[in-house]
């Protein structure tokens, strides 16, 4: 599949994209690294999904979270629709980003530091995106980004809270157990920022026997606090999941006391 999109190599969307570059792709999605047709270019990103009878609600969500304002997530530019070689596609623009944790990873585990000043920025965004009523849905190293040294965490996967979550999408091992027949939700999120937590520091997602309606398997290797988060984060129960603002409550160190004399 990857080939049939990289054939789109040097076409221009709607005069005024050039797809540059396939920068990754999947059975229903690419993405390409474009530019502005501004008089100094600037690199941006587009990301394609086929059209389909959702066609209209997806690109509103992304005219939605092309208003979202948050220094650490990755701004939209609203899309619209085009035809590549016979297809119907709708396509979103964003800020490109070189750098993403899941090119990392392969190489090394992020140490406990690194990862606290991880956690903090990607708390924050996720936060602010349920706070305006959304769910990120797709939380995992490779939509964690970085551009120069700001955190940024994509955002063209967020969809409304209570929401279905799109047939198109098969379930990946980042998605909470009940993602393929529930409704939208924060929780979901929580789950999918646990499994990432626990990959970052072990190169390993967490293992949850099949059939098991036990709560998956967390290495105690893992250093506090980031044990306790991961072990809360992956509850199979939603309601029983911590919420960002617990996790970010556990991250704060505890206040200094001076001892009793």
């Amino acid at each position: 599949m990857r080939e049939d999109w990289k054939k789109f190599e040097g076409r221009v969307v709607n005069n005024m994209l050039p797809l540059r570059r396939l920068l990754e792709s999947t059975r229903y999605s690419a993405v390409f690294l474009t530019q502005s047709g501004h008089e100094q270019p600037k690199n941006l990103a587009i990301k394609f999904i086929r059209a389909g009878a959702r066609a209209d609600s997806q690109t509103s969500l992304w005219y939605r979270a092309s208003k979202l304002n948050h220094p650490n997530l990755l701004r939209l530019l609203p899309g619209g629709h085009c035809k590549l070689g016979g297809m119907d596609l709708i396509f979103v623009v964003m800020e490109y980003a070189e750098q993403n944790l899941g090119r990392v990873l392969p190489n090394r585990p992020l140490t406990a530091n690194e990862t606290r000043e991880m956690l903090r920025p990607l708390l924050g965004a996720l936060s602010y995106i349920h706070s305006e009523g959304l769910a990120h849905t797709h939380i995992k190293p490779s939509n964690i980004m970085a551009i120069g040294k700001q955190l940024k965490l994509s955002c063209d996967t967020v969809l409304a809270f209570n929401e279905p979550r799109p047939a198109y999408r098969p379930a990946d091992a980042y998605d909470a157990p009940e993602a393929g027949r529930a409704r939208v939700a924060a929780s979901s999120d929580v789950w999918s920022l646990g499994v990432t937590l626990v990959e970052i520091l072990t190169q390993q997602t967490p293992v949850s026997s099949p059939g098991s309606q036990a709560d998956p398997i967390v290495p105690s290797i893992i250093p506090q606090p980031f044990l306790d988060i991961a072990r809360q984060c992956l509850r199979r129960e939603p309601l029983l999941r911590w919420t960002t603002a617990q996790i970010a409550d556990c991250l704060r160190p505890l206040p200094f006391r001076l001892p009793r004399m």
